[in-house]
């Protein structure tokens, strides 16, 4: 965008909202002026998700010590605040108080590390994220990053490999060499970092929030079920008897990860390319899952044309009711 721009330029035309205008320009003067809180604030966000995965591999090692966990209570709450403040701020600025926009505020502050590629100022669909900078939010963009995300989380996912066998087949040794322990604990929690930090960004680009949760379920899990094990740490939990459920849940988490290395590994061209290396082999390879994919969107088709003409026969049948004498 050229900087002499005015900003009268930056209003959308009448009947354009300004989410879209946001989406088809990126960034605005406004977001030219918010880019420094954007890089403050990913940081900020970024700090307490560290500090989250932190306090899972140390609760998840040791038992809960009061002095500890008042003095983790109030890192989270440092970092906390700025996100809560920023975003009240934003929120107020903006002067846009829909639903949407409510429940974004609502996201960033039960949600901190959101913050990282969320903001409730400027406003629209634009996402600053560091070395690419403000970019639109869409189909394009979560593409893009999909790819960028593929290779560091598939060697991510392949971490699980060892530690897995540690979980299940080493319980002796980790008895007998603590060092072993801490190291598996440890690698689970850098596998964890790596997750949730690809959820919350993928997750915050993507057009269609519950497609991509739909989809990436295994991933939603992987995050989720440690801080379902982080309650053993509490006195509530040991009274439920926890110990053996966080255990298991902590398996099943692993494989999970494993599931996902998986997918991973079939996703990527280099290992198409390795098993149909002839170009005759991969394009029937390729015409097949286009095949696959034509059947799927014929039978979307049937679907849309039913339920639009169920639409259609409810609205004649009220336009029937009501010119009927």
């Amino acid at each position: 965008m050229d900087k002499t721009t005015t900003p009268e330029d930056t209003v959308p035309p009448a009947g354009q909202s300004t989410a879209l205008s946001d989406c088809d320009d990126c960034p605005t003067l406004a977001h030219e002026a918010a880019t420094v809180i954007g890089i403050v604030m990913f940081y900020v966000a970024l700090a307490f998700l560290l500090l989250t995965a932190f306090s899972l591999h140390h609760f998840n090692v040791e038992p809960v010590d009061p002095e500890r966990g008042r003095l983790l209570g109030w890192m989270f709450a440092i970092l906390w605040f700025p996100i809560f403040i920023e975003a009240v701020a934003g929120y107020w600025r903006t002067g846009d108080y829909s639903w949407g926009a409510s429940g974004r505020l609502l996201l960033l502050w039960l949600v901190p590390p959101y913050r990282m590629a969320l903001a409730t100022y400027p406003g629209g669909n634009c996402h600053w994220l560091p070395i690419i900078g403000w970019q639109a939010g869409g189909r394009e963009l979560e593409e893009r990053l999909d790819r960028g995300f593929s290779i560091p989380m598939l060697f991510i996912a392949l971490m699980i490999l060892p530690i897995l066998a540690i979980e299940m087949f080493g319980a002796t040794y980790v008895t007998e060499y603590p060092m072993l322990g801490r190291v598996r604990d440890f690698g689970t929690s850098i596998i964890w970092l790596a997750f949730a930090f690809e959820f919350v960004i993928m997750s915050s680009v993507t057009p269609t929030k519950l497609r991509f949760l739909a989809k990436n379920w295994i991933n939603l899990a992987i995050i989720l079920l440690p801080l379902i094990a982080f309650l053993r740490g509490f006195q509530a939990a040991r009274l439920l008897r926890l110990g053996r459920a966080s255990k298991a849940l902590r398996v099943y988490r692993l494989r999970g990860l494993g599931i996902r290395a998986w997918r991973g590994v079939l996703t990527l061209e280099l290992i198409e390319r390795m098993f149909f290396r002839k170009p005759q082999s991969r394009l029937a390879r390729l015409r097949a899952k286009l095949a696959d994919k034509e059947h799927d969107v014929t039978q979307l088709k049937h679907r849309i044309e039913h339920l639009e003409q169920q639409v259609a026969d409810q609205a004649r049948a009220a336009e029937d009711g009501r010119t009927a004498p």
